[in-house]
């Protein structure tokens, strides 16, 4: 896995399937590749632009959140539903990560 994706996305560790886990890095390599944006420029700039040029939650600051709180929310359904609806969290936390991914592709810097 690249150094880098494992820094953004230090949660691809709860996915315990290892082919899941490597495929959504891949996805995130790739991305990351094609576009104008660093991994740095994830941690810097903001999620939205819609809040105004003050705001201090980032790209990743927003991504990552919503793992955890996504991540959260299908423990307590486990934790809390007798097994009648399992949540596969391997799934859930890729599907997670993936999410948005396609947002570094529509980036585009202005000189």
């Amino acid at each position: 896995m690249d150094k880098k994706v494992h820094q953004l996305w230090p949660e691809l560790d709860w996915i315990q399937n290892k082919e899941l886990r490597e495929q959504t890095a891949k996805t995130w390599e790739l991305a990351l590749k094609k576009s104008v944006l660093t991994s740095d420029d994830l941690n810097r700039i903001p999620f939205t632009l819609l809040c105004g040029p003050d705001l201090k939650v980032t790209f990743m600051d927003h991504k990552r959140s919503v793992v955890h709180i996504a991540k959260d929310a299908g423990d307590k359904i486990n934790d809390m539903y007798h097994g009648e609806l399992p949540v596969d969290i391997d799934v859930l936390v890729a599907g997670d990560i993936l999410a948005d991914v396609g947002k570094l592709l529509e980036y585009e810097l202005n000189d």
